[in-house]
């Protein structure tokens, strides 16, 4: 379910070990407000998926404090793809291998145990990126899918000047019969959809991949790409904001539940929850009489002050009755079909067959393990008991790699030779 996301917590007071491991920088030129903040990429243990972390200096009361934050591409930096995601019932195993993984980052830039514990307790989101597939028929019917789906947002779009509407911006490519549509909220929440197996196979085609599909999925992958040919795939990103005011700052709060509620806030902030049913009689008398009139063919919008029109408008519309501005002609319609077609429920389900594909209950157990393992092995040493010898030797050929790439215990800058 989760694709990507951004933590960011402070690790403590500014320590010379620091600048000993973050890529050309040091902790005095941080001391500056109008610096930037330093960017060191990690190539991932498991899939050499990059992640990202940056480090900066911030003041309080005159008081240094380093900050940090960590970018993980959680699905490509643990299963070695993307393509495809399971529900919200694994979001608390998807939680538990994004933690080893800032860890396992957080250590490869230096930081101490220490910290690195410090960081994980204070932790908070900025960026939250939650997917999941609507399955379409077609290549025809996935295109019209998204033509739909771009009419019900420029519908929106167009009624942005009033304060109960809260799309932006509304952004469409298209490009080599390929398409995407980018949807911006006033929030800064986004909604992105495009046909996945587009952009994968238009990535691999120019040599763009990021990473390596892990070798346990390669021979299959082909397999999962052509399941999902007609998909539309929708992502939904939530940002620090939003995601405090939900109360899913710090990651021990995601759950199946709270996540759904994240996605159902969405759905109601981006217009698309439009009910089926709306019976007048739960409105005011002043706004029945309103709403009657503009069935009747009346201007309303001409003959209320602006003042009332609108709060008639959000009475009727909180009711779940039309939007009786006269730019929302039609839009309602197309919000009500577009809400109900990309629906969460209405999602198509990783089948038995793919789920050793994808990040869930069948897989994320022996990834939490080996991350685990692998920390205790670059940072003490430790070698895990792994009875078997051909695993044991294709474990430690994964994470001497790891090491060699990173430098992790380089005499001069590994992570012991630095004094945390």
């Amino acid at each position: 379910m989760i694709d990507l996301l951004i933590v960011k917590a402070p690790l403590g007071t500014p320590q010379d070990h620091h600048e000993k491991r973050l890529v050309h920088v040091g902790v005095r030129r941080l001391s500056s407000h109008k610096v930037r903040p330093s960017i060191t990429f990690i190539n991932g243990p498991l899939t050499a998926a990059q992640m990202e972390v940056r480090y900066w200096i911030e003041h309080t009361e005159g008081i240094p404090l380093a900050i940090a934050s960590v970018k993980i591409p959680l699905a490509s930096a643990t299963i070695g793809q993307n393509y495809a995601h399971a529900g919200l019932d694994d979001i608390r195993l998807e939680m538990r291998c994004a933690a080893w993984l800032v860890k396992i980052a957080l250590t490869a830039c230096g930081f101490s145990e220490r910290e690195i514990h410090h960081f994980i307790e204070h932790a908070r989101t900025d960026l939250l990126e939650l997917t999941w597939h609507t399955q379409t028929k077609s290549r025809n019917a996935q295109r019209n899918l998204m033509k739909r789906t771009r009419e019900a947002f420029d519908g929106l779009r167009a009624l942005s000047s009033r304060q109960d509407v809260f799309v932006r911006d509304v952004d469409f490519r298209e490009r080599n019969n390929a398409c995407g549509l980018l949807v911006t909220l006033k929030t800064g929440d986004e909604f992105r959809q495009y046909p996945k197996y587009d952009q994968v196979v238009a990535k691999t085609n120019k040599g763009k991949s990021k990473y390596a599909v892990a070798p346990s999925i390669r021979p299959r992958a082909k397999e999962l790409l052509e399941a999902i040919d007609t998909h539309g795939r929708n992502e939904i990103i939530l940002g620090a904001d939003t995601l405090a005011k939900l109360g899913l700052s710090h990651p021990d709060t995601w759950t199946p539940e709270s996540l759904r509620g994240a996605i159902d806030w969405f759905w109601c902030t981006a217009g698309l929850n439009v009910e089926d049913s709306f019976d007048p009689a739960t409105i005011g008398d002043a706004a029945r009489q309103t709403l009657t009139r503009y069935k009747a063919g009346d201007a309303v919008e001409q003959s209320l002050s602006a003042a009332t029109f609108t709060r008639h408008r959000q009475e009727i519309l909180a009711a779940g009755g039309p939007d009786i501005d006269p730019r929302a002609a039609g839009v309602m319609d197309k919000l009500r079909s577009v809400g109900r077609q990309l629906a969460y429920d209405k999602r198509w389900r990783v089948p038995t067959e793919f789920r050793n594909l994808v990040l869930c209950d069948a897989t994320a157990p022996a990834i939490i393990e080996e991350l685990k393992q692998g920390l205790e092995y670059v940072r003490d040493g430790v070698l895990p008991e792994i009875a078997d010898e051909t695993a044991r030797d294709a474990w430690l050929v994964r994470w001497n790699k790891f090491v060699q790439s990173e430098r992790l215990w380089d005499q001069q800058f590994g992570i012991q030779a630095i004094g945390r």
